[in-house]
């Protein structure tokens, strides 16, 4: 049995145990390896090939993979604690159930991945590929993605309050009933992403564009939306209790029966939104522009102007 590979219930190649001086890629293959429930924790096996490779239920707690080549792998319900995939490849790869708890993933590409159900609770994702990728279910608490690419990303119910997200690409990812409360979320690019009945209490939205986005019936109390594009937004029922959206630019938005009250909306411009039916009570509207607005009774703007709203 090969040095340093401990006691194992299955046998495993020697080629897999890496000299400190990596060899090629091309002499580390293991391009579809039956390794269902192997015990490859704490090993080395940076720029290792597990093309469509079979782990699922492996063990690879703190497992060094970084460059690992693991395309189209199944990896459901493995054990990932404390692993480094840097810079691997894991595209289309099944990470049904897995849990990455702690794992290093940055610049990894999860290009459709299936991570749905996975524990990703403090994983770091720097500037990875999520693209498509399925994080339905998945468990993201105190997750970093800064940077992270989540374009049309399936995050449904997903599981993420205190995240790092900031600067990702989100745009056209499903977020329905997610959970981002108190999210760092500065920056994002939200652009014809779908929030219905999100839940996003506390989170910081601060330049963030929001662009088309769906946030029907949206928990968005106390958030930070100053500075934020809101262009072409459905806001129809949701819940701005106590947001700030200073300088916020919202045009063509849909915020009927949304409520504002308490809102800090200072020098934020409303042009031809729809406001039938919001609720504005204690909201601070100085030098707040509203452009053409639509559905506002007239004692609603005789209230606004009051308060130090331009109305045109």
């Amino acid at each position: 049995m090969a040095d340093g590979w401990g006691n194992i219930p299955i046998e495993i190649p020697t080629e897999l145990v890496l000299p400190r001086q990596y060899p090629p890629a091309s002499q580390l293959s293991r391009a579809g390896a039956k390794l269902k429930g192997a015990d490859l924790s704490g090993k080395h096996l940076e720029r290792v090939d597990f093309t469509r490779a079979d782990l699922r239920g492996a063990n690879l707690e703190r497992t060094q993979l970084l460059d690992a080549q693991m395309a189209d792998t199944n990896l459901s319900g493995a054990i990932l604690t404390a692993a480094n995939l840097n810079a691997a490849s894991l595209r289309r790869a099944n990470l049904i159930g897995a849990v990455l708890m702690s794992a290093t993933l940055c610049q990894t590409t999860l290009a459709q991945a299936n991570l749905a159900g996975a524990n990703l609770t403090e994983a770091d994702f720097y500037r990875a590929s999520l693209t498509e990728a399925d994080l339905s279910h998945a468990m993201l608490r105190r997750a970093s993605l800064i940077e992270a690419n989540l374009s049309q990303a399936n995050m449904t119910q997903v599981s993420a309050s205190g995240a790092e997200l900031y600067g990702i690409d989100a745009s056209y990812a499903q977020l329905h009933r997610a959970e981002l409360q108190g999210c760092d979320l500065r920056q994002a690019n939200l652009s014809h992403a779908n929030f219905t009945q999100a839940v996003l209490t506390g989170a910081n939205l601060n330049q963030a564009i929001l662009t088309h986005t769906d946030g029907t019936s949206a928990t968005l109390q106390q958030v930070n939306l100053a500075w934020a594009s809101l262009n072409r937004a459905n806001l129809t029922s949701a819940n701005l209790y106590q947001a700030v959206m200073v300088h916020a630019l919202i045009i063509d938005t849909d915020l009927s029966n949304a409520n504002l009250q308490q809102a800090v909306l200072d020098h934020a411009t409303f042009q031809n939104c729809h406001l039938r039916e919001s609720r504005w009570q204690k909201a601070s509207v100085k030098g707040t522009h509203f452009d053409h607005p639509i559905g506002l009774l007239e004692s609603e703007k005789a209230w606004l102007r009051s308060q130090g709203a331009i109305i045109t």
